[in-house]
């Protein structure tokens, strides 16, 4: 199998556009000059490294996925003591690649699941996903584009599809996957039955074919919608589309027609209503630029640079050269009400992260925006916690 045959084409896409960006390169450069050789010492200090005298079978799991994947890079293993279930990979240093796993995570996932969680990190280390500088870029300190951001978060949800697909290849199988997620997703430490894999599955079916409709604080009160990573529902269901896929199955699809079901699944956590032609897209760009101009006048007034990122996010016709807030902010409550009555719980609640993702991209985020940007969530029947998501969102892969 060749590993690059199963990358995520939207992953490879978003890469290279990422890669060839200005701001992109500009941080690349300064994390060049500031490249230490600590991570290996720290982790020798800090965390325990598995060799096969003391974790054979781990070990072996990690000679496994290396020999599917042809990773050729030196491979290390620790394990670090965490209540968490949680797992990483580092970007190579002199030669070697660390891949980190949470103690409670060792312990609760069997032989299977183990091979698909490392598999999962060597593929981030194959698509060389750490070459983009995921945590400076999204840094709260940045100023940069809201397109920029918007496209970067897009581009990690992507890329933990790739992971997964490459811990998909080392495993084989749909079970141990859904197993790890099953795990990851109740916290519970023993082995699911086929039973309770089924009501799992059962489960991220309904929540993903839920009425976009429904009302109410649970539709919203979650934090997946709001995640850099594709929530729990999106993940199973693309796996489950790799898994029939031709690589996987000798008489599967083939992977342009799974890359397009990937794709509409990947939509439900896609602001397409940048570019969407319909009422209630007409709805929500409407609002957001006035939702936007109100939170960045705010603190104070719209600086150059909050104008040029609304141009950047919605274009030179959608924004007049002079902005006038207190007029946007008397048709706020008017543009509310049309986004409520015309547009989904769903979609409402992408506004919302897309509006914080504008105050986050500015590079300076204040108590008085955010209070705004949380009036306007309640407003709209969404959480206010959403804002708290989208902010404190992981900017890590893993």
């Amino acid at each position: 199998m060749d590993p690059d045959a199963i990358r995520s084409e939207v992953d490879r896409h978003l890469s290279e556009q990422l890669l060839q960006n200005r701001h992109i390169q500009r941080i690349q450069v300064a994390m060049e000059g500031q490249k230490s050789s600590q991570t290996r010492r720290s982790l020798l200090a800090r965390a325990l490294r598995l060799s096969p005298s003391i974790a054979p079978e781990e070990c072996e799991i990690v000679h496994h996925c290396c020999s599917v994947l042809k990773v050729e890079t030196e491979v290390e293993l620790y394990v670090y003591s965490s209540n968490e279930m949680n797992a990483g990979c580092t970007q190579p240093e002199d030669g070697r690649v660390f891949i980190l796993v949470s103690s409670i995570l060792l312990e609760s996932f069997d032989h299977d699941e183990l091979c698909f969680v490392l598999g999962h990190e060597l593929g981030h280390h194959i698509y060389d996903h750490h070459s983009i500088p995921l945590p400076l870029l999204l840094a709260n300190h940045q100023n940069l584009p809201p397109q920029l951001v918007f496209l970067a978060h897009r581009w990690q949800r992507h890329a933990e599809v790739s992971a997964d697909r490459a811990g998909i290849a080392c495993v084989g199988q749909l079970n141990p996957v859904a197993r790890a997620f099953f795990k990851l997703s109740s916290g519970l430490r023993s082995a699911p039955g086929p039973a309770q894999i089924q009501a799992f599955i059962d489960q991220a079916e309904d929540l993903y074919q839920v009425d976009q409709e429904a009302e109410g604080s649970d539709r919203t009160g979650h934090q997946d919608w709001l995640s850099s990573h594709p929530f729990a529902p999106v993940r199973l269901r693309t796996a489950q589309a790799f898994i029939q896929s031709e690589i996987i199955t000798s008489d599967g699809h083939a992977m342009p027609e799974v890359e397009a079901t990937v794709e509409e699944i990947m939509q439900l956590m896609e602001p397409s209503y940048l570019e969407e032609n319909s009422p209630s897209a007409e709805n929500m760009r409407r609002l957001l630029f006035a939702a936007a101009v109100v939170v960045g006048d705010s603190h104070g007034s719209i600086s150059i640079e909050e104008r040029q990122a609304l141009v950047d996010l919605l274009g030179h016709d959608a924004v007049p050269f002079t902005l006038d807030p207190e007029r946007l902010a008397e048709v706020l409550p008017e543009r509310i009400e049309s986004v409520k009555t015309s547009v989904p719980m769903g979609r409402r609640v992408l506004l919302v992260r897309d509006l914080t993702l504008i105050a986050r991209a500015d590079g300076h985020i204040q108590p008085d925006e955010i209070k705004v940007i949380e009036q306007i969530a309640s407003d709209l029947g969404v959480s206010p916690e959403i804002a708290w998501v989208t902010f404190e969102s992981p900017t890590e892969l893993d």
